[in-house]
């Protein structure tokens, strides 16, 4: 019990320590951002474009709230302080801060997935609620991104550690890993009104709640990662990858067929349940935009409306961004290229290293692994429980413990 105890007393400072790290980023970012926004002016200009909601009926502004943020009578640091945060809202966050605002008004906005701004609206109306008549309706929504994004960003780094320290089992370059993670090139998008520290904590967490065998939860948190960003839908391949695991492990070393039909026809639930809410997302715009009654008649509205699979994320990326498959793909975009070129480089060559000493495992997707390599083909509770199982030359069986092949950082019901 004492040594138990020890360690975890050690993990929490460990876990102390990397919460610290990550607020430490967020606040050399928030340095970094007010000291390049008073040394030059941003280059995004739409900040201040706030034209009324389309329908007045759709603005989520509380009741009882509009005459009194128009009050001139406002304190003057309370209007400067607006001013300064709505000033901050740039590129995605317009949009962000607009459906949080009035909903989803236009087809472009489509392209902008509703968890992050449900959750800004609901922070604003019922946590945030007395900053409004203070600083104002919109500039409380883009403070309640910020908040969202930036908390979001300390549980991300959280579980990045945790889930490093399982597959490294090396806390000290799990923590380097961390590190990494915190001071990226690109943490300024994980500061300001953007999904991306919201779905790398939604994603984070559900690999961790996978590696510990729940996998409604993991589903669960997938499907709100493809609600927030619509790669998200992608991560229904870590079910995929732990179930085509569990049933070779059961048709070949274990001999019951019924096991392995079972966790195929949950495999196939846990996956539909994980892009549901994307789908769901899908249908809504459809039903919003391409349907309109007229004499209890349908009349169709817009041309991707047609299609035999109405896709409203794809179409609305095309049309108003050109995004699409290869459509980066040109010379104008070469110096964006060498700009990601250091990290592709490193992504690269660390696929390929891996691949060359490992090259069983890694063509086999784990499947035909080395004899004891068990936690290394697959990185998943084997079979969800402690079961005797064969080894891949099929000559003894033996016991797998999964929480206590990880010395660094235990996996239990504790943690």
């Amino acid at each position: 019990m004492a040594k138990e105890r020890r360690q975890e007393e050690e993990a929490w400072r460990w876990r102390g320590g990397i919460l610290g790290i990550a607020i430490l980023s967020r606040l050399l970012i928030l340095a970094l951002t007010l000291l390049f926004r008073h040394l030059a002016s941003p280059y995004d200009s739409s900040a201040l474009i706030d034209p009324p909601c389309l329908v007045s009926s759709t603005s989520q502004e509380p009741a009882g709230i509009a005459d009194r943020v128009q009050d001139p009578g406002r304190r003057t640091w309370g209007r400067r302080i607006g001013a300064a945060i709505e000033g901050s809202i740039v590129w995605d966050g317009v949009y962000y801060v607009r459906i949080a605002k009035c909903g989803y008004e236009y087809e472009q906005s489509h392209a902008f997935l509703p968890v992050l701004p449900l959750t800004m609206r609901f922070m604003t109306n019922y946590v945030l609620f007395g900053m409004i008549p203070l600083i104002g309706h919109r500039a409380t929504l883009a403070f309640s991104g910020y908040l969202i994004n930036n908390l979001s960003f300390l549980g991300a780094a959280f579980y990045f550690h945790r889930l490093s320290c399982y597959i490294l089992r090396d806390r000290k370059l799990a923590t380097s890993a961390t590190l990494l993670f915190c001071f990226n090139p690109a943490s300024v998008f994980y500061f300001s009104i953007y999904s991306e520290s919201m779905f790398s904590l939604l994603s984070f967490a559900g690999l961790w709640c996978l590696l510990l065998g729940a996998k409604w939860r993991a589903t669960l948190l997938f499907g709100l990662s493809g609600a927030v960003r619509s790669n998200g839908v992608l991560n229904a391949g870590f079910l995929l990858f732990q179930a085509m695991h569990e049933a070779h492990n059961y048709f070949f070393f274990l001999n019951k067929p019924l096991m392995t039909g079972r966790v195929i026809y949950f495999a196939v639930l846990q996956v539909l349940g994980s892009i549901l809410p994307f789908v769901s997302f899908q249908g809504y715009g459809y039903y919003q935009l391409c349907w309109t009654s007229n004499d209890d008649e349908l009349v169709v509205c817009r041309p991707w409306c047609n299609s035999s699979i109405p896709y409203l994320y794809g179409f609305v990326q095309n049309h108003y961004w050109n995004v699409g498959f290869l459509n980066y793909f040109h010379w104008k975009q070469l110096p964006n290229f060498s700009l990601a070129s250091p990290m592709l480089l490193l992504a690269t060559c660390a696929i390929v290293s891996y691949a060359k000493r490992r090259p069983l495992v890694f063509f086999s997707l784990g499947l035909a692994r080395q004899s004891g390599s068990w936690r290394e083909a697959a990185l998943l509770s084997l079979l969800d429980r402690y079961r005797p199982v064969l080894d891949n030359q099929g000559a003894q069986a033996r016991s797998v413990n999964m929480p206590n092949v990880v010395p660094a950082e235990p996996i239990g019901e504790h943690a």
